[in-house]
């Protein structure tokens, strides 16, 4: 059984995120992040090996609520439809309850960052690709979206969507994705089912 993260991890977690959310990975030093949080450099680095592995983490926690979230949604619909629209939803309720995450997640601006670290974020996406094929093989008429890829069935979901909440996350917009949220599924499904 893995044991649950301690106060100085989760301290240390939401300290960076912030940070990496307002001011990028590239900019924010390991000191600023101890001294935000009110840790030791030592309580740092005994949790991370260096600022990429905080990143990852940072990076693994959002890509993990997210997917859930998404999983969650999916798991209590059993038409292709119906499985569109709560994407949609979910993912605008996501962003609007995490924008912080959001920023990092969906504005595009990933540090560089080693094999190892892109192959540990490649399994958690994985296994949101498992989950969400598992879904369309469940669903009543999920032949209706099974003959699409994966990759193009994501495309239309999250790229719409991304327009609107990035220019939502950087105030140029005060509408919130959630506001478009049922136009958008509309459209996902007639892109992807009609």
């Amino acid at each position: 059984m893995e044991k649950a993260p301690g106060k100085t991890y989760l301290t240390a977690l939401q300290t960076a995120k912030s940070l990496f959310a307002t001011r990028g990975y590239e900019t924010v030093t390991t000191a600023e992040i101890c001294e935000a949080a009110g840790i030791s450099n030592g309580s740092l680095f005994h949790h991370f090996r260096n600022k990429e592995g905080i990143a990852v983490a940072v990076f693994k926690s959002l890509v993990r609520t997210y997917q859930a979230d998404i999983a969650a949604a999916l798991d209590k619909t059993n038409t292709a439809e119906a499985g569109l629209k709560a994407f949609i939803t979910a993912h605008t309720a996501w962003i609007e309850r995490d924008p912080d995450g959001a920023r990092i997640l969906f504005n595009a601006q990933h540090p560089k960052w080693s094999k190892a670290a892109l192959a540990d974020i490649r399994t958690e996406n994985q296994a949101f690709g498992k989950h969400f094929a598992e879904w369309r093989h469940r669903i009543k008429d999920g032949s209706r979206i099974r003959e699409q890829s994966l990759a193009l069935v994501l495309a239309v979901l999250v790229g719409p969507t991304q327009m609107l909440s990035r220019a939502w996350l950087a105030g140029q917009s005060s509408t919130p994705p959630s506001a478009q949220a049922e136009k958008l599924g509309r459209l996902a499904v007639k892109a992807l089912l009609d």
